[in-house]
This record gives structure tokens, C-alpha cells and sequence, in this order.
């Protein structure tokens, strides 16, 4: 279940692209248990009515759901409730969602957020306080924000200008001229896609406007860079995210890099995968393994029961490590910066891989105010 279609035309796409990659590799070795697996797509359209229709046809149809992306599973979530031995392995922004016994997530998000890239960029740049951002004006990215919104308070950081923007406006310029006047330093871009930060970069170069730039896994995206208007716009925008550098800057010391990228050019010749077809990779990786585990005549019930075993899981090195079972976000994460137009690594651990100097920041109890613009 993802957007396809609708005002925002592939929006995310690349969801169940992953995910027919994943299980064309897993064909390709002869199945699980000796099964083909197959994919069956469902598009909402950027509907919530159309999510709760079609996830009801998917509950009655299906044997599970799999990498599931939209920002409208909150209509979905009375369906899964209900039919709660149907397995549900999907990212999820929706709190309600991810909350049910029957879902599962490869790269949990709980509301917060990894501190160990925003405690870096304090120590880094002690004099960057106020920070502005904005996000999709649906309750599923407003509940994440409210988490975000608390991690970055929790290091330091004052929130000086926050705006609920519609997924499919184009023109940021009175945002930018409004946050410089607010004397935002940093912007925030961790609640986008990459087009609509690619079109806030746009802005700032043309209001000739030059903060400091962060963001997590959504902008590191192989089109980001050209559409935000080339190297010299974005050179120096920090990225920390708890995905490894999957579009192949990581190739030579992660394996399924390659085996990633390879099956996606298979499965779709030509797609430049992103975020969301890591997403939906990797659940087809955490679903497949408890299928395995659930031996040659599966039933759902004993394919949840496997799922409720797995408290490890890092999608063979392209995830920091997360606990499925619990519902445990990564809190290790990726420290990468834009040099000279090429995602780089910066401050590795000694052997590579995650630096985990950092905490998952959780929300506990009621939730943050929303800050308001200006």
C-alpha cells in the first residue's frame, strides 16, 4: 500500500519496488521453503478513504501485508486492528499503527529521534541555536515532527520557525525570507521528500540565503542533488540517518549494497531507487525471515509468532540495528555530508559501519506542542 498515483505522482513508488526486488531475489534461490512469493500492489492515491478500502482487500486477499509506505496508514490502522492476525511489515509513520501486535517494522520510527547527529552538529557549531523546518500538514508526519520537535529541544536547539506546509506546494520563498528574519541558522529538512527540500534549497539560492543545512535519510537521494540546483547549492548539508549509504557509496564494505541495487535495476530498469525502496527491501527481508522460520506450511499465526522473535534485525548492514520484536528504533546512525556534489562519510567509527554514541530520544508522556510559525 503506497501512493502511486494522485496530486503527488509517484510519490512513493519506490516502496513496492523494493519490495518485488527483494522477493525476485529470493525467487531467483528457489523461494522460501521452497515458495515463489508475489507481490500484489495497492495504490491509495493520496486518499485516506482510499488507504482503508484497499487494506481491507488486501487483509481479505493476501497472506500479509508487506512494505506498506503512505502517509495515510492512520485510515488503514481500524482494519489491521480488527483483523489482528494478519501480519503487517511495513515502515510506518503512524503512531497508531505501529502500536498494534500485529505490526511490524524493519526501521521502527517512534516519535523522537536518533540525538547522536543532532548532539554533533551542536558540538560542532555551539553558536547554531534556532532552527526552522517545515512539514506535511498530515497527522501522520505532524506526530513524527512532535517527536523530532522534542529530540532537538532535548540537545539544545530552539525551535524558531516551524510551518505545515500541503505535500504538493512548489514555492517556498516567503518561508525562507520568513525564517531569515526570524534568525533561523539551521533548516531542519528531515520531514520532506526530497523534491520539496530540493525545491527549499532552490529558494534559499535564490533569496541568496546560505544556513546550515541538515537532514535524515529522505534527501539522500540521487535526484536530490541536481533538482535542488546542482553541487554548489547544496554543498555542505549534513545528512544523519540509520540507513547505511545504500545508492552505493557504501558498495565495497557493505555487500548488500550491490545485491540491493542489482535486484532494483532488475525488478524496474531504470528506477533510481530511494529511501522507500530501501524501506520496502528491507521488510521483504524481515518478513522472508520470519516466513523461513515458520517452516513449510506456514499459517499467519505462526508467521507473527515468528516476528515476536526477532529483536535484532539490520537488513544485512543496509540498517542500523532496530528491534522489530519490541518496536525499539535504531539509535545508531550514519554521519554523511554533501562535498564537492557526492554524499560522503564524515567522522567514522574506526572499522566503518554505525556510530552509536548517541540515544534514541523517546517521547514519554503527552506529547509537545506543535510550534507555530514566526
Amino acid at each position: 500500500m503506497s501512493i502511486l498515483t494522485g496530486p503527488v505522482e509517484g510519490l512513493f513508488a519506490g516502496a513496492p519496488i523494493g519490495v518485488a526486488a527483494y522477493f525476485d531475489y529470493l525467487n531467483s534461490k528457489g523461494g522460501v521453503n521452497g515458495r515463489k512469493l508475489r507481490l500484489d500492489g495497492y495504490d491509495d492515491a493520496f486518499s485516506g478513504q482510499a488507504n482503508a478500502s484497499e487494506t481491507a482487500t488486501a487483509i481479505a486477499k493476501d497472506f500479509a501485508l508487506v512494505g506498506s509506505f503512505s502517509l495515510f496508514d492512520n485510515y488503514g490502522c481500524k482494519a489491521l486492528a480488527a483483523n489482528g492476525a494478519v501480519p503487517d511489515v511495513s515502515v510506518t509513520l503512524d503512531p497508531g499503527t505501529n502500536s498494534l501486535p500485529n505490526d511490524f517494522s524493519a526501521d521502527p520510527l517512534a516519535q523522537g529521534a536518533a540525538t547522536g547527529p543532532l548532539q554533533y552538529l551542536r558540538t560542532t557549531y555551539p553558536k547554531v541555536v534556532k532552527v526552522g523546518s517545515l512539514v506535511s500538514n498530515v497527522s501522520t508526519a505532524t506526530a513524527q515532527w512532535q517527536g523530532e520537535q522534542a529530540a532537538l529541544q532535548k540537545v539544545g536547539y530552539k525551535i524558531a520557525y516551524y510551518r505545515p506546509i500541503s505535500p504538493i506546494e512548489t514555492d517556498f520563498t516567503t518561508d525562507i525570507i520568513n525564517m531569515r528574519n526570524d534568525g533561523v541558522q539551521m533548516v531542519y529538512m528531515t520531514g520532506l521528500d526530497w523534491q520539496i527540500a530540493a525545491a527549499m534549497v532552490q529558494a534559499m539560492t535564490q533569496q541568496n540565503w546560505h544556513p546550515l543545512l541538515f537532514s535524515g535519510g529522505p534527501v539522500y537521494a540521487d535526484q536530490f542533488i541536481s533538482t535542488a540546483g546542482g553541487p554548489s547549492a547544496v554543498n555542505g548539508l549534513w545528512l544523519g540517518q540509520t540507513q547505511a549509504l545504500y545508492l552505493g557509496q557504501d558498495a565495497k564494505t557493505v555487500p548488500a549494497v550491490k545485491t540491493f541495487l542489482s535486484w532494483v535495476q532488475k525488478a524496474h530498469p531504470g528506477f533510481t531507487p530511494d529511501l522507500y525502496t530501501l524501506f520496502g527491501w528491507s521488510s521483504a527481508q524481515l518478513f522472508a525471515q520470519a516466513l523461513q522460520a515458520a517452516g513449510k506450511n506456514p499459517t499467519r499465526g505462526a508467521v507473527l509468532s515468528q516476528l515476536k522473535k526477532i529483536q535484532a534485525f539490520n537488513s544485512s548492514g543496509l540498517l542500523a540495528p532496530a528491534n522489530p520484536a519490541k518496536k525499539l528504533p535504531p539509535s545508531c546512525y550514519v554521519l554523511a555530508k554533501i562535498v564537492n556534489g557526492t554524499y560522503q562519510r564524515v567522522a567514522d567509527p574506526p572499522n566503518g559501519g554505525f556510530r552509536c554514541d548517541g540515544v534514541y530520544w523517546s517521547v514519554k508522556g503527552p506529547l509537545p506542542s506543535v510550534t507555530s510559525a514566526g
